[in-house]
């Protein structure tokens, strides 16, 4: 016996099994069953969601006759009748489909009236069933007219079309029309599990959803794709499969590339960039999944309970939604959507792809490229680049760190320019002379406090005063008051709403402002205050470089137990657990251990702060502290503080490396 495609042999044959359309079957169940039958039916949809299906049905309803004989009407056809069975085997005489894509004329038309003026052969009815009926000629139309407004009482019509605009008027008004809904991938992917149940065939749930997705809205072409999917994988419907049948890309390298953008850092976007086209991906495809990954990325922030802890990709999507800002994702989005319908206009789809990733930077939002995320784990360089900050005088070599002295005060030049009288008469809305100082910028790590040298100045205490005629100290009748932002709130906006007045004449006569310093929260580290204890593990992990892809299992991994020949890793990164990360370590750590050494990495929900990360972060914070010890007892440094009267601390220490490269963690 010849193959059957699984479309056609499971189709439905009532409106029991038919899923996806109740409210077609609701209405057309009361008009069976109260015998309230209309003589023309339109059905509209897209296609493969129904439309000839549930025409079958309704011929069969009309025509079946019980197993008995002796039945009538009925919304629950028996389909052992010869009436069903002779419908769903397509030789029932008195059903008729007719194609109004090939026979769409005049004559056709006519022909088929003609026909329709007999009596059925053995049967209650005569069915007509038009499919795509918008494809008739306007002469064809008319034609029909007279007799679909009052055919012949053993006669029924029923139309079918994808694009119900190009019906008519005339002929809708003539017609019962039902609209038949678009299905959704949880109904397809549904169905295609218990078919394939049916069928004996071994399967992945998530290998249905990309399925039933790729389906957009139609069984039929979801059960096509699931007949293509199970001759491509022999029988095993496994998610590897299905995603390399499609050409898709898969989720983690779409995370790994919205962790890049999340965290700036563009050496990693073109590398993931690079990586889609050596695998002869689409770029096309990539913007649409972006789109719909950013699409999830939304609705999570919005609706965090909306989130489904048993996607695979769960976790990874709730760091990229606490990692991006609403109003950048909606950006992002817009981008993506566009780009897509751009990228045809690219010289090639690998420039107007990067170009878009490259736009997504550009375009972020001044708060976004500013502010401090989340590493979005489980790929190798997420965490966020150093940000820029302005020049800081320049040390004598050798130093191995460059000092950023803060406050600074301008040069004495433009100062000596001002005269007394000058200043006796300047006007009391001119600038304060604080804000003539340049003011450090940029982004600053938190710090330890029990580690910090020197504490940032208290704004009680009184500083020297922002004036310098002819290089010479500060004048002590000047008692004015300066608060410049403090260490780690260099990005804190001031203007002159926080200047606040301390009732101090100045040579003005009139009132004196000072800046108020505004309450800042810090972002803290969850294992704050807790140090890292070096054990064997780490003591290997320091030595240990896997691939891009392998390497974060190195860098949040902990240690649970070690024997010598057996070690116990936890990481709070599912993801990471994936056997081929865990091998590609196991067989690293056995150079280290020796060849009897059997890894095992388990998932937790939370951490104790023991990793490799969190290890090169304490050892680069207490080298700052060591280098700035040893520069702070420096003869010149200490004429440069007692002079502009300014205090330093690990933030103001820069380390570099051997290629005079400054060094992040």
């Amino acid at each position: 016996m010849a193959y059957q495609v699984l479309a056609r042999k499971w189709r439905p044959h009532d409106f029991s099994t038919l899923i996806g359309q109740d409210h077609v079957v609701r209405a057309l169940t009361h008009a069976l069953t109260e015998n309230r039958l209309h003589h023309a039916y339109l059905f509209t949809g897209t296609r493969g969601v129904g439309k000839t299906t549930i025409s079958r049905i309704l011929a069969k309803c009309l025509n079946c006759v019980g197993e008995d004989g002796k039945g009538g009407i009925t919304a629950h056809p028996c389909g052992v009748c010869e009436a069903c069975r002779a419908i769903d085997e397509d030789r029932f005489v008195d059903y008729i489909e007719m194609d109004a894509a090939s026979t769409r004329g005049i004559d056709d038309m006519v022909s088929l009236l003609e026909r329709a003026k007999y009596a059925p052969t053995n049967a209650r009815f005569k069915v007509y069933m038009i499919d795509e009926v918008h494809q008739l000629t306007t002469q064809a139309f008319n034609a029909m007219l007279k007799t679909l407004e009052e055919p012949p009482e053993y006669v029924k019509f029923i139309l079918a079309t994808t694009d119900p605009q190009k019906v008519p008027v005339t002929v809708l008004s003539r017609c019962l029309q039902f609209n038949l809904k678009s299905l959704s991938p949880m109904l397809i992917s549904g169905h295609m599990e218990e078919l394939l149940k049916k069928e004996g065939f071994p399967y992945e749930l998530p290998a249905l959803r990309m399925l039933a997705t790729g389906a957009r809205g139609s069984m039929r072409d979801g059960l096509s794709l699931l007949d293509q999917a199970i001759a491509f994988s022999a029988g095993n419907l496994t998610l590897e499969n299905v995603r390399e049948m499609l050409g898709t890309i898969d989720s983690t390298t779409l995370i790994r590339l919205l962790g890049a953008l999340a965290n700036r850092d563009p050496v990693q976007v073109m590398q993931v960039a690079d990586e889609i086209g050596a695998r002869s991906l689409s770029y096309t495809q990539a913007l649409k999944d972006m789109a719909l990954l950013f699409h999830r990325i939304s609705i999570v922030q919005m609706l965090p309970a909306s989130l489904n802890p048993e996607e695979p990709d769960s976790d990874a999507v709730k760091s990229l939604a606490q990692a991006f800002a609403p109003d950048e994702v909606q950006l992002y989005y817009q981008i993506a959507i566009h780009a897509r319908n751009e990228i045809s206009l690219a010289p090639d789809e690998y420039s107007g792809f990067t170009m878009a990733l490259m736009r997504m930077m550009a375009f972020a939002p001044a708060e976004a490229k500013n502010s401090k995320r989340p590493v979005v784990a489980p790929m190798k360089g997420l965490e966020a680049p150093a940000p820029h900050s302005t020049e800081a005088p320049v040390l004598p070599a050798p130093m191995a760190a460059v000092l950023k002295p803060e406050p600074q005060v301008p040069s004495a030049s433009p100062v000596a320019a001002k005269t007394a009288s000058s200043a006796a008469g300047k006007d009391p809305g001119d600038i304060p002379p604080w804000e003539e100082m340049p003011v450090l910028t940029g982004s600053k790590k938190k710090l330890i406090e029990d580690n910090a040298p020197a504490s940032t100045p208290s704004p009680s205490e009184n500083k020297p005063s922002a004036e310098v005629r002819d290089s010479s100290p500060p004048q002590p009748q000047d008692s004015r008051k300066e608060f410049p932002p403090q260490d780690d709130q260099d990005d804190v906006p001031w203007s002159y709403d926080d200047y606040v007045s301390e009732g101090v004449a100045g040579e003005s006569g009139e009132d004196e402002y000072i800046p108020q310093q505004r309450t800042i929260v810090r972002e803290r580290d969850e294992f704050e205050g807790v140090p890292v204890q070096m054990n064997p593990w780490l003591e290997a992990a320091k030595k240990i470089k896997l691939i891009e892809s392998s390497q974060p299992l190195v860098d949040l991994s902990e240690l649970e137990s070690f024997d010598g020949s057996s070690m116990v890793l936890t990481t709070t990164l599912e993801a990471l657990t994936h056997e081929e990360h865990v091998s590609a370590l196991q067989k690293e750590l056995q150079k280290h251990f020796g060849p009897q050494l059997q890894l095992k990495v388990k998932f937790v929900s939370k951490g104790k702060g023991q990793t490799l990360k969190r290890l090169r972060k304490q050892e680069f914070i207490e080298e700052k502290i060591e280098k700035l010890d040893r520069i702070s007892k420096t003869k010149f440094v200490k004429e440069i503080l007692n002079t502009f009267g300014s205090t330093i601390s690990i933030d103001n220490v820069t380390l570099y490396d051997k290629n005079n490269t400054p060094r992040v963690i």
